[in-house]
């Protein structure tokens, strides 16, 4: 039985469809922690940069297969489990198996080639000729320091777990966990729109390739697993799938066809309308003959950018005119996450988490050199 909430009131009764998903990979999320969290930061500083690049890449491997039907949960600011609905959570944690055993096998060649790496890296003429406080050089230090094959073979974990909770009364209102539960609607909408955001350039060029479809569908498979949380998610993933179906694939998007997956993904930008009482009335596949017109003959369009100026016959035109174009929607400001580093058409960069990156140190922890 589904427990599907009303937008404006999700109660705790949303734990019976969803199930806690978390991992913790090389002794970190890959979120941004305090320093003990982070062993990978640490040991890193004594090999060269990008050592650990591997550990990072399937941090995020990890977290963009479940965020592709989950929802963060904050806590403290740090992010410590993902929901995902159990109809999702089998089939998710067979993809994160998999990544595991990934991981494994490079974990495995790695220790294997530790040690010339860390000879090659105390070698190094950067390294060999400076000298340091007390008599050592970078050499001596790196050989001396350098993280050992048992103890990276002990932290360089992968562990998963997935927990239905069932009861989190203990505390009343004052447990976390049930305000986690009550802001689920509004994070899973966020997560949305910045996926969006990060994705997609916008309508500036008037046309865009069928790779943007991808984004779209990226769309309709998280709103399809975050209905279980709200209706209103149902009702887009049920939008995409009507453009998806109107679209053609294969070539370049433009013209009707264009006007309706702009119409679509500009509305994804803003977690508002997701979620507001628009979202049951907004229909991306209205576009009017008027409109479409209107786009070929003008080098603007009711959709982006200033209306044309039509003028009316000269017995009709009234004193002073009057626009009928509604007011276009603001664009948010994007904020960085973890998957996207630069704005194009529903390609999506990874890069290396700056935090959990060995390459970067942190400044106010003291180098040992």
């Amino acid at each position: 039985m589904s427990t599907i909430q009303p937008t404006a009131d999700v109660s705790v009764q949303i734990l019976q469809d969803v199930v806690l998903f978390d991992y913790i990979i090389g002794g970190s999320t890959g979120e941004k922690t305090v320093e003990a969290d982070d062993f990978i930061r640490e040991v890193g500083k004594t090999l060269p940069s990008g050592t650990f690049a591997w550990v990072n890449k399937y941090r995020a491997e990890a977290k963009r297969e479940i965020l592709k039907v989950g929802v963060s949960r904050r806590v403290n600011n740090r992010v410590r489990g993902y929901f995902v609905p159990t109809a999702h959570a089998q089939a998710l944690a067979q993809v994160l198996k998999q990544i595991k055993d990934k991981y494994l096998a490079e974990k495995k060649v790695f220790l294997t080639e530790l040690p010339g790496k860390v000879q090659e890296w105390a070698n190094a003429p950067e390294n060999a000729g400076v000298s340091k406080p007390g008599g050592k050089t970078r050499s001596e230090l790196i050989r001396q320091h350098a993280p050992q094959h048992g103890v990276l073979e002990k932290m360089l974990t992968f562990d998963i777990s997935a927990i239905r909770i069932n009861d989190t009364n203990y505390f009343g209102e004052d447990d976390a966990l049930q305000q986690e539960v009550k802001g689920l609607v509004g994070q899973a909408a966020f997560e949305i729109s910045e996926d969006v955001r990060k994705s997609w350039s916008g309508p500036k060029k008037g046309n865009t390739t069928s790779r943007v479809l991808g984004l779209v569908r990226r769309v309709q498979d998280k709103a399809e697993a975050m209905s279980v949380l709200s209706s209103k998610f149902e009702n887009l993933a049920k939008l995409c799938g009507e453009v998806l179906a109107a679209v053609p694939t294969g070539q370049n998007i433009e013209g009707v066809a264009f006007i309706q997956v702009s119409s679509l993904l500009t509305f994804c930008m803003d977690p508002d309308k997701i979620i507001g009482d628009q979202a049951t009335e907004f229909d991306p596949l209205d576009v009017n003959d008027q409109a479409v017109t209107t786009q070929t003959e003008a080098t603007s369009n009711v959709f982006f950018g200033e209306s044309p100026q039509v003028t009316p016959p000269a017995a009709t035109q009234p004193e002073a005119s009057v626009s009928i174009v509604p007011p276009l929607p603001t664009d948010r400001e994007a904020h960085a996450n973890i998957f996207f580093d630069v704005e194009h058409d529903a390609v999506a960069i990874e890069p290396a988490d700056p935090v959990s990156d060995p390459g970067q140190q942190d400044p106010s922890v003291p180098f040992v050199f």
